[in-house]
């Protein structure tokens, strides 16, 4: 189509097709013509973007100017004063996610004030702040949705309990510096935002019963933060539990847990010593998605279960073949695995995916060693969409173009991917 013909489509059909478009396309197209610059700067294309910042102080007006009119609502910053805070809220009021990726002082959140309709805040090395400084300042955003705190020092109970005032918390992550989350502060938090339905805590060296007593309903601890109605049960949806030696949680914790839709087990260090994964499975029957990663290996007693998991992650961890069978056999719905630097298992049982897991529409084979001749077995799992082989070095061109030829092109293989993005 001539270049004057292609200008006179709707501008709904050009907008539509530059959604396609990456961040360097988008530029290339925004750079030919002045209508083209308006339409690529439409807020449409850029709403679910997220513009990285890693030097402030080198913009000037025109660019802050761009970022207004395509009305940005998420940054990352990394090395930022007071001063560039104070430019980039000033120039963008409306922001409603900001991540801070660098080494954190004091006064510099305070630059976060002028954003009134902030709901997104993830702070990612709070080390070199007080937790007072901390939660003075988090409590001053109680439309907050979303909080991620880590390397945060607890000094503690009274600063961390301000954390009620966030009534419409729904996702919270604390993970600490060093030492475990206070339990009871922890406890009185969690049974006062009603709302809550993800929760992230790195827990150390927390035992079974002070973990278990988090998940517990409250008896007569306050606070004196301003005091909030405390629900009669936890609504979790999701939950991730990092850097822990306990495995095992109490039947009661269990309980208030029973709404859990999706458990992750982060370098944990002990799996296979309790019937801990069993247990789980048992006793959190809206369970679709289990995540082990950087785990210890774990060996489950193996006895006959009956679940709903459809989405099982194994990253970097030790999996036997029996393990494996034994997922199969509980969970014969399964749609998504993912044994990225995954060992433990052989080829054998790699070819015997199609039997075993003969729904799965996502499999994730990066960093594990794969044949070619596993790797056409594959192509008889007739649901599979999307297969992961990044990071293999034993697969050739001649192979990857025989699976898409038996496969007519139905799955979507990923073939390259950063080593570190897995981690």
């Amino acid at each position: 189509m001539p270049a004057i013909q292609w200008l006179q489509l709707p501008q709904e059909v050009l907008l539509h097709i530059f959604m396609y478009l990456s961040p360097v396309e988008k530029a290339n197209v925004r750079a030919t013509c002045s209508y083209l610059r308006t339409l690529v700067d439409h807020p449409s294309l850029w709403k679910r973007s997220t513009i990285v910042f890693k030097s402030i102080g080198i913009f000037n007006a025109r660019f802050w100017d761009t970022l207004q009119c395509r009305k940005i609502s998420s940054v990352e910053v990394t090395r930022v004063t007071l001063k560039q805070l104070k430019k980039m809220t000033s120039s963008l009021p409306d922001l409603t996610s900001v991540t801070m990726d660098s080494c954190l002082k004091g006064e510099i959140l305070q630059g976060l004030r002028p954003l009134v309709n902030l709901q997104q805040l993830h702070l990612t090395d709070c080390s070199n702040v007080t937790d007072q400084d901390i939660f003075s300042e988090v409590a001053l955003f109680q439309q907050l949705t979303h909080l991620s705190l880590c390397r945060v020092s607890l000094s503690g109970v009274l600063p961390l309990t301000s954390i009620v005032l966030l009534h419409h918390l729904h996702s919270l992550s604390l993970h600490t510096k060093e030492s475990t989350v206070p339990e009871r502060a922890l406890q009185y938090i969690l049974f006062r935002l009603p709302k809550l339905r993800e929760l992230s805590l790195a827990i150390g060296n927390m035992n079974k019963w002070k973990l278990s007593l988090c998940f517990n309903v409250p008896d007569n601890f306050v606070a004196t933060a301003e005091e909030q109605p405390c629900i009669s049960r936890l609504q979790l949806h999701k939950l991730e539990l990092m850097n822990s030696g306990c495995a095992s949680l109490s039947n009661n914790a269990l309980d208030q847990l029973s709404t859990l839709r999706s458990v992750c087990l982060r370098h944990y260090k002990y799996l296979q010593h309790e019937e801990f994964i069993e247990t789980l499975l048992l006793k959190l029957p809206q369970l679709i998605e289990l995540r082990i990663e950087w785990a210890a290996p774990f060996v489950p007693i193996m006895s006959p279960i009956c679940s709903k998991l459809e989405k099982l992650s194994v990253v970097g961890t030790k999996i036997s073949n029996a393990t494996l069978s034994w997922i199969s056999r509980s969970a014969a719905q399964l749609k998504c695995l993912n044994l990225s630097f995954s060992h433990g298992y052989d080829e054998v049982l790699v070819k015997s995916f199609p039997r075993l897991f003969p729904h799965l529409q996502n499999l994730y084979l990066s960093n594990t060693r794969l044949t070619e001749e596993a790797f056409i077995v594959l192509t008889n799992l007739h649901s599979l969409r999307v297969l992961d082989i990044s990071n293999n070095l034993h697969l050739t061109p001649e192979a990857i173009l025989t699976f898409r030829k038996i496969t007519s092109n139905r799955i979507g293989l990923i073939l390259e991917r950063p080593i570190e993005s897995t981690k």
